[in-house]
């Protein structure tokens, strides 16, 4: 039957072949493609032979894994059966089981503990091994934080037994003798492990890792101890909540004390750095300051080593760097107080030295990145306050010996001016001295001691004007006229090299430094002691050539007018010599200098004449005051001139009053000029004046009393130095 079916499918395959092979030949023409179609059929069945080829193996393949898939499960299917057994006989004894249930909980608690005693012992039995095995490898510095890994893990042992038989005394006791062995390790494990910090510089030039582990053990312990901290916290807080449960109050400290490892890492550093200061300290500073500051030097070079070696070796947050620094600067400052202590001993150069090595200290840490609140701390300490005030005082007696000196010299050695203005070496030398003394210090060290030696040196130059002024208050004849013009000129010039030595200071003193000088009184004293050695100049010719002349003023010669013609003369004289000794400048000034004392001195001498004032007297007056003019009018300015000589005509006014009216008038307008004018002049004129009765005398002194008291009232006391204060002859009341 299955033959049949298969030649029933072939004949309608036959018969499906015709079909199709009629549909793809039509008509007879198509034939001539029967090749190409022949060719296209043997491809098709080709391909479908592979495809079929395909599909069978497939089959093939599913069915045996079908067959292996059932095996299987038919083995599972007899373990399954087999396990049922098992379990219902397991049932049938868990029947006999539960009628023990709280002995077996019981045996099972034992056996746990058993357990757990037996790991227990096996790890006290292994704590005598591990301590030789840490202390061994404590030898290899590579293996520290090993050590200090198996260290921790037998401090965790020792804790725990402890806390264990913490409540059987006699067995705590003999864990701690056993544990004895632990605690040695332990110091021992830290003794090298701070040996290697506290040699930090040694380490981290030649082995670094060495650096590295020990501060790696210092971050692993200071880590534990947060760790430990936390979780003390943590358990407080359950205690307490417990606490809130059931009404109990424990007592308990807050807070568990860490190992301290940062801190003692900190006092090591400072060790080592103490170490590395031991030799300059205790020894080198009393000894000899050239090798103290040579080892200095190499300190300071120390720095660049530790930012480039030691830091490193460190976490960023530890700041080893900066900590190392300010060690540093305290023990380079403690060096200093030390080196203060004993300045006296210390000559002025080492000091010098010793500040430019504070100069290049400084720099270098600036260098470094230090702030300058640090580095500054050398200089800004106080420390170098001994030794600059030692410097600038030997210096200031130094200075004082050779200005001493020079002043004598001046004063035994006649002034050379070669046909011009007279000088003596005094302000040459004084001014090329200080200023070598400034320029050393400036170039050898800081602002604060520039400072002050400037302070020394201002008092150096006040000291030596008031030499000056003690000179000039000698007799002038001893003095000698050329000599009193060359100090005029020397003055002069040592207030611009004053000025200018001040101006260089100040420009290189820090701001701080610069705002506390000041050079404003030294040099205007060069102009002060030059303006009273023109006084003396002028005292000069007054006592010399002058007394004579000026004796017979307001006498009978005087009314002849022949007493002025030879006082103006003898001035021309000596003008032309003194217009020669003295600078231009300061000729000028002896001119006024000199009008001012011929005003005074004609003043003075009517306050003394006993000689009556007629008309005679005042037109020989007018004269005179006329004939002073012309002769100072080519020397002194027209306005300064009108200023001075303005006293000799209010006066001479004065004199030219003939009632009380006019006298009362003019002493308003004299005493408006010249503030100082008393009533006694008042009293004098009008008791010379001829035609003036005694009655209208009184009247016009009292009337001119009450004037000056209200004077007084207004503007109070009159300055010292004014013209009438000056007089020698006024009778004063």
């Amino acid at each position: 039957m299955q033959s049949n079916s298969m030649n029933d499918a072939a004949i309608t395959a036959k018969e499906d072949a015709a079909k199709e092979l009629a549909k793809l030949l039509p008509l007879p023409e198509n034939l001539v493609n029967l090749a190409a179609l022949r060719v296209d059929y043997a491809q098709r069945q080709q391909a479908n032979d592979a495809q079929l080829s395909s599909s069978v193996t497939a089959q093939v393949e599913q069915a045996r894994s079908g067959i292996e898939a059932l095996a299987a499960a038919q083995e599972t299917i007899a373990r399954l059966q087999q396990n049922f057994v098992i379990i219902e006989n397991l049932c049938a004894e868990c029947d006999t089981l539960i009628q023990n249930h709280d002995q077996i909980k019981q045996l099972n608690i034992v056996r746990n503990n058993l357990n757990k005693t037996l790991k227990d012992a096996e790890g006290m039995l292994s704590i005598s091994t591990e301590a030789s095995e840490a202390r061994a490898s404590l030898n290899d510095e590579r293996e520290l934080v090993k050590s200090y890994e198996r260290l921790t893990a037998l401090e965790g042992k020792r804790r725990f037994a402890l806390a264990a038989a913490q409540r059987r005394p006699e067995e705590a006791g003999r864990l701690r003798e056993y544990f004895e062995d632990v605690n040695r390790t332990k110091q021992r494990f830290e003794e090298t492990l701070w040996r290697y910090i506290r040699e930090f510089f040694k380490h981290a030039k030649t082995r670094p890792q060495t650096l590295v582990q020990a501060v790696r053990v210092v971050e692993m312990q200071e880590i534990l101890d947060e760790e430990s901290e936390r979780e003390h916290k943590d358990r407080e807080g359950e205690e307490d909540d417990e606490d809130d449960e059931y009404g109990r109050q424990d007592e308990r400290n807050g807070h568990i004390e860490g190992a301290g490892y940062k801190d003692m890492c900190y006092q090591q550093i400072q060790l080592g750095v103490d170490d590395r200061f031991h030799e300059l300290l205790n020894k080198l500073v009393y000894e000899d300051l050239k090798k103290a500051l040579e080892e200095a030097t190499l300190l300071v070079d120390d720095l660049a080593d530790v930012h480039k070696y030691v830091a490193p070796c460190f976490p960023p947050r530890y700041e080893v760097f900066q900590v190392i620094v300010q060690l540093y600067t305290q023990h380079f400052v403690t060096m200093l107080h030390k080196l203060g202590d004993r300045a006296k001993d210390i000559d002025n150069i080492d000091i010098l030295k010793l500040v430019g090595w504070i100069n290049t200290c400084e720099a270098k840490m600036g260098q470094l990145g230090v702030e300058d609140s640090v580095s500054m701390l050398l200089s800004e300490s106080g420390a170098l306050d001994p030794l600059i005030d030692e410097y600038a005082e030997r210096m200031s007696e130094t200075m004082k010996g050779w200005l001493k000196n020079i002043l004598e010299f001046d004063k035994s050695n006649p002034p050379n001016g070669d046909e011009g203005p007279l000088y003596t070496p005094v302000a040459v030398d004084m001014f090329r001295l200080l200023s070598e003394q400034v320029q050393q210090v400036q170039e050898n060290s800081n602002s604060l001691m520039l400072f002050k030696t400037a302070q020394a040196i201002v008092e150096l130059i006040l000291d030596f004007q008031e030499e000056e002024i003690k000179w000039l208050k000698q007799p002038v004849d001893t003095i000698g006229l050329e000599t009193l013009c060359a100090m005029v000129n020397n003055n002069v010039r040592c207030h611009d090299l004053s000025v200018e030595l001040g101006n260089t200071i100040v420009e290189a003193l820090e701001q701080k430094h610069a705002e506390l000088i000041d050079f404003q009184k030294p040099c205007s004293g060069f102009l002060e002691v030059a303006k009273e050695a023109a006084n003396q100049a002028v005292e000069f010719m007054f006592l010399e050539s002058l007394k004579d002349v000026v004796a017979k003023l307001y006498q009978k010669e005087w009314l002849e007018g022949n007493v002025t013609q030879t006082f103006i003369a003898t001035l021309e004289d000596y003008f032309q010599d003194i217009n020669r000794w003295i600078e231009d400048r300061s000729f000028r000034r002896f001119a006024e200098v000199c009008l001012e004392r011929t005003v005074v001195v004609y003043v003075d001498l009517l306050m003394q004449s006993r000689q009556s004032i007629t008309e005679v007297t005042i037109s020989q007056m007018q004269k005179d005051e006329e004939s002073i003019r012309e002769f100072f009018q080519e020397y002194i300015s027209q306005q300064k001139l009108d200023k001075r000589v303005l006293p000799l005509a209010d006066l001479r006014s004065l004199a030219a009053s003939d009632d009380a009216e006019t006298f009362t008038l003019n002493y308003t307008q004299l005493l408006s000029n010249t503030s100082d004018c008393p009533p006694e002049v008042v009293e004098k004129v009008v008791n010379l004046r001829e035609g003036i009765p005694k009655k209208a005398a009184k009247e016009v002194v009292q009337e001119c009393r009450e004037m000056w008291e209200q004077h007084i009232e207004s503007n109070g006391t009159p300055t010292a130095g004014l013209l009438y204060s000056r007089l020698t002859n006024l009778p004063r009341k």
